[in-house]
């Protein structure tokens, strides 16, 4: 017969062994002593999202964006070098753009670097998976028109 008392025991032990298989997914994240040096070397970029307003045309109405890189970060300098190949409104179009970047100890990184057209450009990343990639979110300021693009930087 099954008691209360053997079916609490059932779940609390089902319980524990989720969390304790869960908990390597938690370690490498609450890692805290992340430094700029955990980022360097080459990464392929990827990333897709939306834009509006460029070079005019559009300027009402979002439409998608991607593109795909190489990212080249020197931590000594604190420095990266991207070149890109971007396609918006059907248009391919890239180049060379260099910029800065930081590294905080809980992995939050941030970019920033000056569009072909003059804008400020802005990302936040974290690292993840020991610094084979870093995800990232667009947060360029109010205005630009960047409207939402997020993606992946592998470690090459």
């Amino acid at each position: 017969m099954i008691t209360k008392h053997y079916c609490k025991s059932i779940v609390l032990l089902a319980l524990t062994m989720c969390i304790i298989g869960l908990a390597p997914a938690f370690s490498t994240s609450a890692r805290a002593d992340y430094s700029i040096n955990d980022v360097s070397g080459n990464y392929v970029n990827l990333d897709a999202g939306w834009t509006y307003g460029t070079g005019g045309a559009n300027d009402k109405q979002s439409v998608p964006e991607s593109s795909v890189g190489l990212v080249t970060f020197t931590p000594a300098t604190g420095t990266f070098h991207m070149e890109l190949i971007v396609r918006q409104y059907g248009i391919v179009f890239g180049g060379p753009r260099d910029g800065t970047y930081t590294v905080a100890a809980n992995g939050h990184g941030t970019m920033t670097w000056l569009s072909g057209s003059g804008n400020t450009k802005h990302r936040d990343f974290y690292i993840v998976n020991g610094g084979a990639e870093l995800k990232f979110i667009n947060t360029d300021p109010p205005g630009t028109v960047e409207l939402s693009t997020s993606g992946t930087m592998t470690k090459q």
